[in-house]
């Protein structure tokens, strides 16, 4: 679950030719088809049982905080993904923002990023902790506040990012500028991937069959392009 550590440690150890840790797959649990045919003890014949199907949750409204310098947060969120915004753009030194389970900042101010939490089924963050010595904001969305990418239009950017990926794309191309690590994450069917996670720049297609998110990491720049 501790995203940026698991991959920050595995970019090192697959320089070193170790073995990466990655973290787990988690994927729904599908129940058995409903039997038919059934009957009850009068031999009548019973009525297959109703779908147990979830359906999508609807519109979440925005939750945001404030502050100056370090401080822990109590969120209000539900127990589904959000897409949490934190920008401290006047912050020094370390800057770290970690839930009680998952550091989702860890990087040098002045900083502006987006990160998701509650990405594994029937997880729920409680707490926000924050490191900064600077006023900051901190805002919590659900996907309708994320950017989509759309075939064939490019995207660049900074820092950590997510992205909303429509069903009408297979692929995203990756390219980064940074001398430090780079990793792409890919959010599909209740789980998370890792399919890059390396040190330096790096370019490449990343197959991402949609509806999915996409969170870029990189120390630099980064363009995206979906496809």
């Amino acid at each position: 679950m501790i995203r940026r550590l698991c991959a920050a440690l595995s970019a090192v150890l697959l320089t070193a030719g170790l073995v990466a840790c990655s973290p787990p797959n988690m994927g729904r649990v599908v129940p058995r088809a409903a039997s038919e045919g059934l009957r009850d003890s009068s031999g009548v014949p019973t009525p297959p049982p109703t779908s147990t199907t979830t359906p999508p949750p609807g519109p979440q409204p925005p939750e945001k905080h404030s502050g100056k310098g370090s401080a822990t947060v109590t969120m209000a969120w539900p127990m589904r993904m959000g897409f949490v915004t934190f920008d401290c753009p006047k912050c020094s030194g370390h800057v770290a923002v970690n839930t009680e389970n998952e550091l989702i900042v860890n990087d040098s101010g002045p900083y502006k990023g987006t990160q998701w939490i509650n990405d594994m089924p029937g997880y729920r963050a409680k707490t926000f902790t924050i490191k900064a010595n600077a006023a900051w904001t901190l805002t919590i969305t659900d996907e309708s506040g994320l950017p989509v990418l759309e075939p064939g239009k490019p995207l660049s950017g900074k820092s950590e990012a997510v992205f909303s990926v429509p069903d009408t794309v297979s692929s995203v191309a990756v390219t980064t500028k940074n001398s430090g690590r780079t990793a792409v994450w890919v959010h599909s069917d209740d789980f998370s991937d890792l399919p890059v996670n390396q040190l330096g720049d790096y370019k490449g297609d990343v197959p991402v069959p949609g509806p999915a998110f996409v969170s870029i990491e990189g120390d630099e720049t980064w363009t995206v392009t979906a496809s």
